[in-house]
């Protein structure tokens, strides 16, 4: 397959899976999923990077991973396995959070506002479009009798009118709270895996975390990692990973 260059992570990360994941279903998704990457502009192609950068994070924790065919969005997009046990992952994109909502909200934030605030804000929006999507993705899922995870990433900064805005630093236990609460109301997900390429995370004055959740943050300057990745696992979940399972995704973190 000719695979041209045009991001090298990726790239690297789709040719290890072209290699571990050999079966038939598996080819032809990666070969769809490269040609998307080839063809279309980067914000257009960031459903396939995800879908490639969660596979290869899931290989790389010591899962068995294979691609699903799409079927009119009725399936999850990848199959796991640890051991005899199989999971399913379903990976979405949620792009440009604040600026979007603050334009569907009608809510324009100015700039004597305070950073807890403005904090406060992008993580009440991240919510709103977390419960929106995992609304969707449940009615998808429904009829799964398997642990289902939803890989959710947020690839980029948003952005409103004019140039991107930063995005202030998250209050990860504030957050961490606030998912949970949206995660309950959807016992078909087993657990999120929230991936944050761009956003960074505060310094935490609170020892206490939530039992359900655990994250890892980064410092800037590293485009091979996220700066922020987080699993929340769902504690009223009609089917769940195992403690193994979860222990191998924190370890991968």
């Amino acid at each position: 397959m000719n695979v041209q260059r045009k991001d090298d992570s990726i790239i690297r990360q789709w040719q290890v899976l072209a290699k571990v994941c050999y079966d038939g279903e598996s080819q032809t998704r990666l070969a769809m999923l490269m040609s998307h990457i080839n063809r279309l502009p980067a914000r257009q192609a960031a459903s396939a990077h995800a879908e490639i950068e969660t596979a290869y994070f899931l290989t790389q924790a010591g899962f068995s991973v294979a691609f699903l065919e799409a079927t009119g969005g009725r399936t999850a997009d990848l199959e796991i396995y640890e051991g005899a046990h199989r999971f399913f992952a379903e990976v979405t994109v949620i792009q440009s959070t604040q600026g979007s909502t603050r334009k569907s909200m009608g809510v324009r934030l100015q700039p004597h506002r305070s950073l807890e605030s403005s904090d406060a804000f992008f993580e009440q929006a991240l919510v709103k479009r977390l419960l929106s999507r995992m609304a969707e993705k449940a009615r998808q899922l429904e009829r799964y009798c398997a642990p289902v995870m939803l890989a959710v990433s947020v690839p980029d900064v948003p952005w409103g009118k004019g140039r991107p805005q930063e995005i202030p630093p998250l209050d990860l236990q504030r957050l961490a709270a606030m998912l949970i609460g949206v995660l309950v109301e959807v016992p078909q997900f087993s657990a999120v895996l929230l991936t944050l390429w761009k956003a960074p995370a505060q310094e935490s004055r609170n020892p206490i975390r939530i039992r359900q959740v655990s994250w890892v943050t980064r410092p800037p300057g590293d485009s091979q990692d996220p700066r922020i990745r987080l699993l929340a696992t769902n504690p009223v979940a009609r089917y769940r990973l195992t403690p193994r399972e979860l222990q191998m995704v924190q370890d991968a973190m």
